[in-house]
């Protein structure tokens, strides 16, 4: 755990082959995979806005979750510029939740860890920033911090984990978005 962040959330890869990733984390038996095939919506980079289309997986084992993204095609993102760097793909980010974004920020740069944003998401409804990137500044090829709201996607991660520890190995790659939806309207799908 983080004695400035707190725990972190999950832990995210990029890699080049979607599928490739998918099979190497497989390997050891984890699962059930949840995946969202050509997902995204317009992502602000480094100060300018860019569409963004990307495959996106997430895992469980134990309280562990692991997230897989893969970007499509050329993109003007924080994961094309790391597999620009890194073309093999790798770590690229720990996530974390913050209430405050600003205060965060300025948490970090009080510890003498300042950060910057290059990459920012918003929600498309209200406009407000629901989650961003950040390097570290000065870093060469730095592995970047996620800072997410809490409670935006709570039930979900929850229904993940929970259907990780009572996988019984069916079904081992399953579509996230039906789960999502449920867990977006309050349903967690556990009988009544």
């Amino acid at each position: 755990m983080s004695r400035i962040l707190g725990p972190a959330i999950h832990q995210a890869y990029v890699y080049p082959d979607f599928d490739a990733a998918l099979k190497r984390f497989q390997a050891g038996g984890i699962g059930p995979c949840f995946v969202m095939e050509s997902t995204g919506n317009a992502g602000i980079y480094r100060g300018e806005e860019h569409p963004l289309s990307m495959s996106v997986a997430f895992f469980y084992t134990g309280d562990s979750c692991i997230e897989l993204i893969s970007p499509h095609g050329e993109q003007q993102s924080a994961y094309g510029e790391f597999l620009k760097r890194n073309p093999h793909g790798g770590l690229h980010h720990i996530a974390y939740v913050s209430e405050d974004f600003e205060q965060t920020l300025a948490t970090m740069e009080a510890e003498g860890k300042p950060l910057q944003i290059v990459q920012e998401f918003r929600n498309p409804s209200t406009g407000e920033t629901i989650e961003i990137y950040c390097e570290p500044v000065g870093m060469d090829n730095p592995i970047l911090f996620q800072f997410v709201r809490p409670g935006m996607f709570d039930s979900w991660f929850d229904a993940m984990h929970e259907a990780a520890a009572n996988w019984d190995g069916a079904d081992p790659i399953r579509d996230a978005r039906p789960l999502l939806a449920a867990a977006m309207a309050g349903d967690t799908g556990k009988p009544a």
